[in-house]
């Protein structure tokens, strides 16, 4: 069975699949005055032993370090190492690790929201934003990525895309989708309704649809119980450990997290599960101790 996407859901057949924790938290921590993305051109052993932690603590899949690398947002975080440069080298973290590991890990392309928003910005039209996310795409595609991550997702055209690009370049890769929510139950932070945000991506025939970061893991939990009503798809979940403080602290323990999780896991809600802001290697190790007892989402 050659093909990857045949190989995960195959996987899940019998696993809930265990995603890494939060890059830039892992990092970084609470740190404002560096971008996460540049750690792997400046200091790729650091991040190379990072994705080793993961893997040890049973994550199989690793995220690159490239949420924020498309062209347009590395402009207006005023960095000047190219999308090609910053995606060739956490790539070539990602491949190390999983090679030093000798462990069967899937490694998923990240694809952030961009910092332009498509539908908000009067200076910005789609061709510049397709532009922009076809230089991140096609290098995470050359470079080796098992799987597309459209992650954060918030203005759902800059999803779709990114997805018609993914599609594009690459077919035969899956895509997950993961948007971020709103406090208010049912809605994405742009206020779309998760059941259109479930239509919207649904011609892409993903592989899995879910959330990430958000408002913390309850958040979460009681939206995917929701998505589980418009979906048969596996159910993708990645929160962060709750809303920082001034100081950058996170409320949300790694008992707190994990028990959340394991209410939805209890349900047969997850299949593939894992970390966002706030959250590190510790979370990955407990979730997995956890997941192990459940059976994916059928």
């Amino acid at each position: 069975m050659n093909n990857i996407k045949e190989r995960i859901q195959e996987l899940l057949q019998r696993h809930i699949i265990v995603k890494d924790a939060a890059i830039g938290t892992s990092l970084i921590g609470a740190r404002r005055d560096i971008l996460p993305e540049l750690i792997s051109i400046d200091d790729p052993e650091r991040v190379v032993a990072m994705y080793k932690e993961s893997i040890k603590a049973g994550a199989r899949i690793i995220t690159t370090n490239t949420f924020l690398s498309d062209p347009l947002s590395l402009a207006s975080c005023g960095v000047e190492r190219s999308c090609e440069e910053v995606v060739t080298a956490a790539l070539s973290a990602a491949r190390q690790a999983r090679e030093e590991s000798q462990k069967k890990v899937f490694i998923a392309g990240s694809i952030g929201p961009s910092t332009r928003n498509i539908t908000l910005s009067i200076d910005l039209t789609e061709e510049e934003l397709k532009a922009s996310y076809r230089t991140l795409i096609e290098a995470l595609n050359r470079e080796g990525a098992d799987i597309f991550l459209i992650e954060s997702i918030t203005d759902v055209r800059n999803a779709e895309i990114a997805a018609e690009l993914c599609r594009e370049i690459a077919p035969e890769k899956p895509i997950i989708f993961s948007a971020t929510l709103s406090k208010i139950g049912g809605l994405l932070a742009s206020g779309r309704p998760i059941e259109k945000f479930v239509e919207d991506v649904a011609k892409f025939e993903p592989l899995a649809i879910g959330f990430n970061c958000s408002h913390g893991v309850k958040n979460i939990v009681d939206n995917i119980e929701l998505l589980a009503r418009f979906t048969e798809l596996p159910i993708y979940a990645a929160p962060s450990a709750g809303i920082p403080d001034s100081r950058g602290k996170y409320p949300e323990s790694v008992k707190k997290h994990t028990e959340a999780l394991r209410t939805a896991a209890e349900r047969g809600l997850l299949s593939i599960v894992g970390g966002c802001c706030g959250t590190t290697v510790e979370y990955t190790r407990s979730i997995a101790q956890m997941a192990r007892h459940y059976k994916p989402r059928k």
